[in-house]
């Protein structure tokens, strides 16, 4: 990918994100900001924010299972000393 794709691309990205973050429709805040720009384009953007979001989630919910986890074993071994 040239230089100029990943700079457009990453403009895209981070505005999207940040309309997503004000709570408004990434998507259509980006056609407004950005018109004539492909959705195809848009769409890549679109679905590199999401996946930012996916990870963040799964990273979430593997922090919170490995710390239970780790608090259970904690109490069990507790328990059988």
């Amino acid at each position: 990918m040239s230089n100029i794709r990943q700079e457009v691309m990453a403009t895209l990205i981070n505005f999207m994100r940040e309309a997503r973050a004000q709570g408004l429709d990434d998507w259509k805040a980006a056609e407004q900001r950005f018109p004539g720009t492909p959705a195809e384009v848009i769409a890549e953007a679109w679905g590199a924010v999401n996946d930012e979001e996916v990870s963040r989630w799964w990273a979430s919910v593997e922090r919170t299972i490995e710390g239970e986890v780790v608090r259970n074993a904690i109490v069990k071994a507790g328990s059988a000393a």
